[in-house]
């Protein structure tokens, strides 16, 4: 701990460096990003390779190894981030990474750079320490993760390259200002619908049948649909956010003949893509019995499962108590709202993962908006605690009693 807070101006810094590279996807080049983190983790001695499955999707797969016969204890971050919107609504250069009154600004900071970040610091703690491993650390720095980790987590993990006994999925699972645990992740799933109507001259309407229209009367039907599917311990209920794209016509005097828009559809254990997709039909099924002009369908364009691990799992308990080492309060179990790859690699590769744990704050970071930011005590913070679990998981000790 005291050689994290050593590191602590290199912790920043490095941050720094990874938001000011705008690895915004889509495009999804990722490969500046991932040559920084490659020769960082080589830089401690770890051994590294780099996984490009399509050009600029570029994984980074680092080990430091033990003398064998203990664990091997993954931490997993994605390199990729969402585009910056509109700068006109940041206060600051969105890739300028300013620090300011203690936390630090730029897209990614809190999504999850910082946690990137604190992970190389934590492992470059254990090595400054010379603390005999005896178990392995892996570190992915993945790609693509932004766009349902085709190229990323679940390429790595449906090839058979993800071998550990244990994972952290890195992502924010900070509260208001308070440290909790992310023992499972919603699915999601995301649907493509298409509007079918009638083309004819926009000076005569009623030879045609417009499809923009008809989609905007989907869109709100879905809005108003509650999905009664159940519930689950941390996790909120599922959700469905309809026309969070649209596309639709071809020239302002021609009735549009087509549109389709997309859906964000998130799950919890228990219910699947196809029961999403189930309900949606229903409301197609019903709009179309109410007006004979209105067709349309419906299918997934892409989804991933919700996933869990157990709260007993060692992992769990190791994380919860160094966190508490360091903190000062042993960390709530909390569900957040998004989804994230701990699904891929607990269902493809077979990895036990707490499925969020690492800076980035629910409530204040911002993360996918504005200002998205990262407070600087909590890649710290974070440091420490992945540090202490490090040496309690693959050092075969324990973490410290506070």
């Amino acid at each position: 701990m005291d050689e994290v807070d050593r590191l602590r101006t290199g912790l920043v810094e490095f941050t720094r460096d990874l938001v000011r590279i705008p690895s915004v996807n889509p495009p999804g080049d990722v490969s500046e990003a991932a040559e920084v983190l490659r020769s960082k983790v080589e830089a401690l001695g770890m051994e590294a390779r780099l996984v490009e499955p399509r050009k600029g999707r570029v994984n980074v797969l680092g080990e430091l190894k033990g003398r064998g016969g203990g664990p091997t204890l993954l931490f997993n971050g994605h390199t990729d981030v969402v585009p910056e919107g509109d700068v006109a609504l940041w206060s600051v250069d969105p890739f300028s990474a300013d620090v300011k009154e203690g936390w630090l600004y730029g897209r990614g900071s809190s999504d999850m750079k910082g946690a990137l970040a604190s992970i190389v610091t934590a492992i470059e703690a254990v090595v400054n320490s010379d603390l005999e491993l005896e178990g392995s650390v892996a570190f992915h720095g993945v790609a693509d993760e932004e766009v349902g980790g085709r190229f990323g987590t679940r390429y790595l993990a449906r090839k058979g390259m993800i071998r550990a006994d244990m994972g952290v999925v890195a992502e924010g699972s900070v509260f208001d200002g308070v440290i909790a645990l992310r023992p499972s992740v919603r699915g999601v799933c995301w649907i493509r619908l298409q509007t079918m109507g009638k083309a004819a001259h926009a000076s005569h309407p009623a030879m045609g049948v417009n499809a923009v229209l008809s989609m905007s009367k989907l869109l709100l039907a879905l809005r108003d649909l509650r999905l009664d599917l159940g519930h689950h311990r941390y996790l909120p209920d599922p959700t469905l956010s309809p026309g969070t794209v649209i596309r639709g016509g071809v020239k302002t005097n021609i009735i549009p003949e087509l549109c389709t828009a997309e859906v964000d559809a998130r799950t919890i254990p228990g219910v699947s893509a196809q029961m999403i997709l189930r309900e949606v039909e229903g409301v197609i099924e019903r709009l179309g019995a109410e007006d004979p002009s209105f067709a349309a369908k419906a299918e997934i364009a892409a989804s991933s499962e919700p996933a869990e691990i157990s709260v007993d799992h060692q992992a769990v308990e190791v994380a919860r108590k160094a966190a508490e080492r360091v903190v000062g309060y042993e960390p709530p179990l909390r569900g957040g709202w998004g989804s994230n790859d701990s699904s891929y690699l607990i269902h493809d590769a077979g990895v036990p993962t707490i499925c969020g744990f690492g800076p980035g704050d629910h409530a204040l970071s911002n993360a996918h908006g504005a200002d998205e930011k990262v407070r600087v005590q909590e890649l710290v913070d974070f440091a420490k605690i992945y540090a202490l679990m490090i040496a309690a998981i693959c050092g075969g000790g324990s973490v410290p009693d506070c």
